[in-house]
């Protein structure tokens, strides 16, 4: 005859402890998905930003292009306005 592994006794324990166990274990996967969340929120929110930086620097930089585009070529337009004028008084 075949001896018992464990008593009935020992099972319904040892059932007991590994409802404990899953209970731990989904409180802590619950905990998991709430940091989960709120990490894919702030992720979402640094690409926002990260637009945001990206337009504020393309702009600045298309303000910068169009002032140094004024100051290289201003003497130029004024000097060629300046010939006209004289040109004109001249005939």
């Amino acid at each position: 005859m075949r001896e018992q592994w464990y008593t009935n006794k020992e099972l319904f324990e040892l059932i007991n402890e590994l409802q404990k166990d899953f209970q731990d274990l989904r409180s802590e996967m619950r905990q998991t998905r709430e940091v989960i969340k709120k990490y894919n929120g702030l992720r979402e929110e640094l690409g926002q930003v990260r637009q945001e930086i990206d337009r504020i620097k393309a702009k600045t930089r298309g303000k910068q292009i169009v002032g140094d585009a004024i100051r290289n070529w201003g003497g130029w337009l004024f000097a060629l306005i300046t010939l006209l004028i004289l040109l004109k008084n001249n005939l």
